[in-house]
């Protein structure tokens, strides 16, 4: 199965004209694109499906591009991850971060690499998995596995084994040609750098600057796995020499010896769970604490996700990072197709790393997989080279950086802190570092300071909160709703799936699916849950979405153990205490609220008696459509919306306010919550919203 592209005819030799191209405004060709984003431009690129069958089969490679604003010199190309992270969106999303610095003379350039995101794709949603026999055995569990993935490979053979490393080069190549440049600069982090090696080790001599970040080991096997589990591993001797010290609190033991010993044995009952929660760096210590105390209290563990959705091109984005992902690796792995594999395998990671060494992430992922895997031929090269790692950074290990340095060279900048992929976001050295290497070249070693590694604290009572994909939410109960009625969802109108509300435009009945993760009230994810069409959203006057779900009230009471969060008939006060509570970044800010805001205005929206936060509530990108609560109560009294990140005014991400009397202002840092107050009076019997009802003051469509 392949998705039909629309794409100019452009010739695979030589370098085609940069006119070759058919770019369109992002906005108006892209489904679900940033409406306020008049920047970017897209086009598909049509390339081979297999290079060494140029006048094969074609798919197509969605690239995004911002233009420089000054004096162009060249390109920078840029990967977000995975490798299998949708590329073409970060084209904006990276012009607020230091990279954005460089847009006034290089074009800044995304790409979704074939298999991602706008680009030919193909989607495993719907294959079910073979029913298992009860208490099935690991090699049972394997096969199962295996088959499903040999099912989810035969649905596009062809592509699945076309997703290789080089192949992502080699289509970044042929964008190269196609934008008639000699040479590219890269920026790219996490799963980004293993492309930008490749490109390196591939075409070298058309790569002028590259930086890769949070670095991919240079090899997919056991040597990469071993680095992850030694990581792990002193982690959890760190944390578990921490909850000693807080036995009064948490209860695992008053020694590290008998903390590892429970951590040991609720690792033995709920897996990777554990392994996950207490293998992670110092800010986040206090939160894993608690929700492996919950954990153990409780016994309900965590539930997985179900799989994307299954469209195509500009048509919708979709959602096949997990097949796409798998692909990439796997392709690349020399075994783990057989179950004697994967045993011998982990049973050394095992002995070398006792509690995390047999759960060592992605170990079992390549069952039965049907190609065999390339090991990827990285090289040295001549072009400049930076690479920078964060020194307990999970996801992607201190060690591999150096393992990568010393395979293709470059020089490397350490971090000495626990985030992942963080510079191009630094506001301070590490960041100016890297600016200053596109433009001048300029080598960075040594270290740079990062992010605090202060203990960030507990996340306070998360119960009903939602995390959605790249929001926040909350299931809310109106005053006149009972228990058998069929819960609400509650998150921001600028969350909605595919497009979202248009100034002075509102959203009803919409047939979508917006997913979500129920947490627990210290934060853990409890399960998913679907609700299949929005009810309402808009942006205008407010900014809020509201979405029927599947289950009641008690329903969900019952399934999950959680309440759903009372809506408040009146908004706060100024001065009154309020707590944001973030399900989707797993955490909490306590403040007050510092003021109510006649007007605020932030691109072509305005929002009416905004609440602006007092400066200890420094939200930011992930929390939109956290519920805002009375901190008494805990009833929802608005919704965390928006925050002013770079000090301008009334453009997006940056929103200023406008008072009774014209005079506009702007507060660089501060969030803003949006008022709720109008649900109440839109819902009648039944739970049913009903805007023509007496008394509902909601924008109308």
């Amino acid at each position: 199965m392949t998705a039909a592209v629309t794409v100019p005819d452009i010739s695979f030799s030589g370098v085609a004209a940069t006119d070759g191209l058919d770019w369109q405004p992002c906005h108006k060709v892209a489904k679900g694109w940033y409406e306020a984003d008049t920047r970017s431009e897209c086009v598909l690129v049509p390339v081979p499906l297999d290079y060494a069958k140029p006048d094969g089969r074609k798919i197509g490679i969605a690239v995004s591009r911002a233009r420089a604003t000054g004096t162009r010199t060249g390109v920078l190309f840029t990967n977000p991850g995975g490798p299998g992270l949708n590329g073409v969106q970060v084209t904006h999303a990276w012009l607020h971060s230091r990279l954005g610095e460089l847009n006034d003379q290089l074009d800044v350039i995304g790409i979704d690499t074939r298999g991602v995101g706008y680009s030919d794709r193909v989607s495993c949603a719907g294959i079910p998995h073979d029913p298992l026999p009860p208490n099935p055995t690991a090699e049972q569990v394997y096969d199962n596995a295996g088959a499903w993935n040999q099912r989810c490979f035969a649905r596009d053979p062809e592509l699945f084994a076309a997703l290789t490393i080089e192949n992502v080069a080699r289509d970044m190549d042929t964008v190269r040609r196609l934008l008639g440049e000699e040479k590219i600069n890269y920026y790219g982090n996490s799963g980004g750098t293993i492309v930008g090696a490749m490109y390196r080790s591939m075409f070298d001599e058309h790569v002028a600057r590259m930086w890769i970040e949070s670095v991919m080991a240079p090899v997919s096997d056991i040597t990469a796995r071993a680095g992850v589990a030694e990581a792990d591993e002193r982690n959890f001797h760190d944390f578990s020499a921490w909850a000693a010290q807080r036995d009064a609190k948490y209860h695992f033991g008053a020694t590290a010896q008998q903390v590892e010993s429970a951590l040991t044995g609720l690792r033995d009952r709920f897996g990777y769970e554990v392994v996950s929660m207490a293998t992670t760096f110092l800010p986040r210590w206090p939160l894993v604490a608690a929700q492996l105390a919950e954990l153990r209290d409780s016994g309900q563990p965590a539930a997985l996700a179900p799989a994307g959705r299954t469209t195509y091109g500009w048509a919708d984005q979709g959602n096949s990072y997990a097949e796409t992902n798998t692909a990439f690796m796997c392709n690349a792995i020399a075994d783990e197709r057989e179950y004697a594999d994967v045993l011998r395998n982990r049973a050394e990671l095992a002995k070398r790393f006792p509690f995390s060494g047999g759960f060592t992430s992605g170990l079992d992922r390549c069952e039965k997989w049907p190609v065999p895997g390339r090991v990827w031929d990285l090289k040295p090269g001549k072009s400049e080279l930076q690479l920078s790692a964060h020194e307990f950074d999970g996801p992607t290990p201190y060690p591999w950086a150096k393992l990568m340095q010393t395979r293709i060279g470059g020089n490397l900048l350490t971090v000495p802190d626990g985030s992942h992929s963080s510079i191009k976001v630094n506001q301070g050295q590490c960041g100016t570092q890297l600016v200053e290497f596109f433009r001048t070249g300029t080598p960075a070693t040594g270290t740079c300071p990062g992010e605090s590694m202060e203990s960030e604290g507990e996340p306070g009572n998360l119960a009903g909160t939602l995390s959605l994909n790249g929001c926040s939410g909350s299931i809310v109960r109106p005053t006149a709703a009972k228990d058998e009625d069929k819960a609400l969802l509650l998150t921001n109108g600028h969350c909605a799936p595919g497009d979202r509300p248009k100034p002075g435009q509102v959203l009803t009945n919409q047939q979508t699916e917006i997913l979500a993760e129920v947490r627990s009230p210290a934060g853990r994810g409890l399960g998913f849950i679907t609700a299949p069409k929005v009810l309402y959203a808009t942006m205008t006057g407010t900014d809020v979405l509201l979405a029927q779900l599947p289950l009641s009230y008690a329903e969900i009471e019952q399934k999950y153990k959680v309440k759903a969060l009372p809506l408040a008939d009146r908004g706060p006060a100024e001065g009154q205490p309020i707590t944001v509570a973030s399900g989707g970044l797993t955490r909490s800010w306590e403040c007050q609220a510092e003021a109510v805001v006649p007007l605020l205005r932030e691109g072509g929206y305005e929002v009416k008696q905004a609440i602006r936060y007092a400066k200890e509530c420094d939200t930011g990108p992930g929390s939109s459509g956290s519920p805002v609560l009375d901190a008494r109560t805990r009833a929802v009294v608005a919704i965390n919306s928006t925050s002013n990140r770079d000090g301008k005014q009334c453009a997006a991400d940056n929103p200023c306010e406008v008072d009774s009397s014209g005079v506009v202002s702007v507060h660089q840092g501060r969030g803003y919550a949006t008022q709720i107050t109008a649900i109440n009076g839109c819902v009648g019997a039944g739970n049913v919203l009903d805007l023509n009802r007496e008394g509902c003051r909601l924008l109308k469509p």
